[in-house]
């Protein structure tokens, strides 16, 4: 009898034994899970000596949502990395910043290293057309034609992605950058600036498209190739986020400070307001409709590029812009890169862009 009663006292200690073990591995697990939202806080080089001077702006919750609905857009459309940045439009406080990438689409995702680091896109062409309007030689009801989609400019050969269907022929300046018209931004740039390049790399800089300079919490220096249509990801947000903001640019903060006006006013107010109203166009009625959601009105824009050699072509894909339109809250960017078609800025990111601007809107 006493046999018996030690086996089953044996056996509910085994049993306890095994619960606790349970518990641990779960929790454990929980933990991992939880910890899966500092992927954008590593990726970026997170600073941690400066964690005790101040909080980091960060969501936590935020960061796992992110992360799950970026995860979730690489496999959908057989990327090989993406990121995502979220801006607080009136502070610049960055509330998420998330990046995974993996070898190929077989591979588990690793971090992403770094936010800084210029990246191709077309999204230039908001900044061209800001820096057009501010000579006084453009306007959004001017006509651009770009014939059947094909032209050459310098000797090289530029293409609109309608070219195939006989391009858009004549179409208002506003028109074009709200369709993605290339050879609409390289007419543009020739009105304004002839073929002076110096005159017109200059006047991108006197728009601010390339700041700011460094941010604290970031280890590494910002810069910006506008010769190569490159940018990083804190510096393209942090420009979109001033036509968000009516023209004043503030700086992106990663810890919670008052916020930096790094200037009171990139361009004129009724330029900026031309801008604004090619990016609502843009969502509305362009290219960028797969970013538009009934819960909110929406801006922005997307871009796509290739590179590498014709056989071994490599798409970035991105798309940037802020909601809601009257009194922007958010302003957010979005890049995906992948190795095969389909791959657009304006169906595959804009389409990410939308479901993040929906469970922002979700989280109220």
């Amino acid at each position: 009898m006493q046999k018996k009663s030690l086996n089953i006292a044996m056996t509910q200690k085994k049993k306890l034994l095994i619960g606790i073990f349970v518990i641990l591995l779960i929790g454990f697990l929980i933990s991992i899970k939880l910890k899966t939202p500092t992927v954008g806080v590593s990726s970026c080089r997170f600073n941690q000596n400066n964690a005790q001077e101040t909080s980091n702006t960060l969501s936590l919750l935020l960061q796992h949502q992110v992360d799950t609905l970026l995860a979730t857009a690489i496999i959908e459309h057989k990327a090989t990395s993406g990121k995502v940045i979220i801006m607080e439009t009136a502070t610049g406080y960055i509330r998420a910043m998330v990046g995974l990438e993996r070898k190929d689409t077989l591979s588990p995702f690793q971090p992403t290293t770094d936010f800084c680091t210029p990246y191709p896109t077309k999204q230039r062409q908001v900044a061209t057309l800001l820096a057009a309007l501010e000579t006084g030689k453009i306007s959004l009801s001017d006509t651009v034609d770009v014939g059947k989609g094909i032209y050459i400019s310098g000797g090289d050969t530029i293409k609109d992605h309608n070219w195939h269907r006989g391009g858009y022929g004549k179409i208002t300046v506003e028109w074009a950058i709200a369709a993605n018209s290339r050879i609409g931004e390289v007419l543009i740039r020739e009105r304004a600036f002839d073929d002076n390049k110096s005159e017109y790399e200059a006047a991108i800089g006197q728009i601010d498209y390339g700041q700011p300079d460094s941010v604290k919490g970031l280890d590494c220096i910002l810069n910006t190739d506008v010769a190569a249509s490159k940018i990083s990801p804190i510096q393209l947000i942090t420009f979109y986020n001033a036509i968000a903001n009516h023209g004043r640019i503030v700086q992106p903060q990663l810890y919670k400070d008052s916020v930096a006006i790094i200037n009171p006013q990139i361009a004129s107010k009724a330029n900026i307001d031309s801008i604004r109203q090619v990016l609502e166009r843009t969502v509305a009625e362009g290219l960028g409709k797969r970013a538009n959601t009934n819960k909110a009105k929406v801006a922005g824009k997307g871009g796509t590029i290739q590179i590498g050699n014709p056989n071994e072509s490599t798409y970035i894909i991105d798309f940037c812009g802020y909601f809601p339109t009257d009194n922007p809250r958010y302003t957010i960017l979005v890049v995906l890169e992948k190795q095969e078609l389909p791959a657009s800025g304006h169906i595959q990111a804009a389409g990410l862009f939308r479901k993040i601007v929906e469970q922002l809107i979700q989280n109220k």
